[in-house]
């Protein structure tokens, strides 16, 4: 398959010119009027300067779009403009997500990946390798913002193509294999197992409405003059129905959509308490471990989804590892039956998927 970056960069680019070309136009007859004594021109200069930077942004895309491009990806191996390279030749690619260095920036979602390589020993290509902190020799093909194709196009090329050389998740979480793009055809006895338990918050939920019911009764009577039970307990009814009333309503709630954990024949399923449901289909899942997650400081075993690139939205919280995106869905002893219960099921469902880091 062949990927162009063309007319993505002379998009961007000329929507940045333009714009900047623009907002410069309107500074300049603001400075001027500033300099007549209309006001301060330390605005209109600041404005000016950010105005230019977009020119200059704007420049370097229509640049870059003129510049000698190719990648091909197909049974061969990676055609670029000044090399090809046959699948014997590249050690490993992978789509790699560069980290977030800002604060909280496993909470910010990151940009799309960039299509990197990893040449086999003894193989360089004529231009500058990436800086690494080990001895493999890693080169940056092309940013996938870039491209006038999507992500998942590129994934589907690679999983097409490059067999188990396109990593999809760290080495150290599993070791490469093929990866297809269509889920595992299994059927496993009993069908889709459902991880959830609502009854505790349910009994709560009677509990709590039970005790407002009181707190509202005593309230009533003490508006007509009489109380039930002892003074203070009339005197905090009206604090006591409204505290047991929203604890009625958060306990249900609870019961109506608790944590739940679904694995089946179309994929996993996670919810947690009161929020939406969450699926991966087979088909977007590149690897499942079970194991510690970097995502929080608690060892304990958590149940954690490797997705292919380009096949989540990037509105899900999630986490990166070695450059690969992944998502910590539950603490495993929060379910009921803990992993005893849910990992042989997980295993059966993910086949090669599945992989223990813990």
């Amino acid at each position: 398959m062949e990927f162009t970056v063309e007319r993505t960069l002379r998009r961007r680019g000329r929507r940045w010119v333009a714009g900047g070309a623009v907002v410069t136009a309107g500074t300049l007859a603001w400075l001027v009027a500033a300099l007549g004594g209309a006001g301060g021109a330390s605005a209109p200069l600041i404005l000016m300067f950010l105005s230019l930077l977009a020119v200059f942004r704007g420049r370097q895309d229509l640049r870059k779009a003129a510049r000698p491009f190719r990648l091909r990806i197909d049974g061969f191996g990676i055609t670029l403009h000044d090399a090809e390279l046959a699948w014997e030749q590249i050690e490993a690619v992978a789509l790699w997500h560069v980290p977030n260095t800002g604060e909280h920036s496993e909470e910010t979602t990151p940009p799309k990946p960039r299509l990197t390589l990893w040449t086999a020993p003894g193989v360089t290509l004529p231009r500058k390798a990436d800086r690494t902190w080990d001895n493999r020799i890693r080169y940056t093909l092309v940013d996938c913002e870039d491209l006038d194709q999507s992500v998942t196009e590129v994934t589907t090329a690679l999983a097409g193509n490059a067999g188990a050389r396109f990593e999809t998740a760290p080495r150290a979480v599993r070791p490469p294999i093929p990866v297809t793009v269509s889920g595992p055809e299994r059927s496993v006895p009993g069908g889709e197992q459902v991880f959830a338990d609502g009854r505790q918050a349910g009994t709560w939920a009677l509990v709590w409405a039970a005790a407002a019911v009181v707190f509202s009764y005593s309230f009533w009577e003490l508006v007509h003059g009489r109380t039930v039970g002892p003074e203070p307990f009339s005197a905090f009814g009206p604090l006591g129905a409204i505290g047991c009333w929203f604890l009625t309503a958060r306990s249900y709630r609870r019961w109506r959509k608790p944590l739940r954990l679904r694995i089946g024949p179309t994929g996993i399923s996670m919810r947690e308490v009161t929020e939406d449901e969450q699926h991966f289909a087979w088909a977007e899942i590149a690897a499942v471990t079970v194991g510690t997650s970097e995502a929080t400081t608690d060892k304990r075993p958590w149940l954690v989804v490797w997705p292919l690139p380009g096949t989540r939205p990037g509105s899900n919280p999630s986490y990166l590892v070695d450059g690969h995106k992944a998502y910590a869905l539950v603490r495993l002893d929060r379910l009921p039956g803990g992993a005893e219960a849910v990992v042989p099921v997980l295993r059966a469902y993910a086949g090669e998927r599945y992989a223990e880091t813990a």
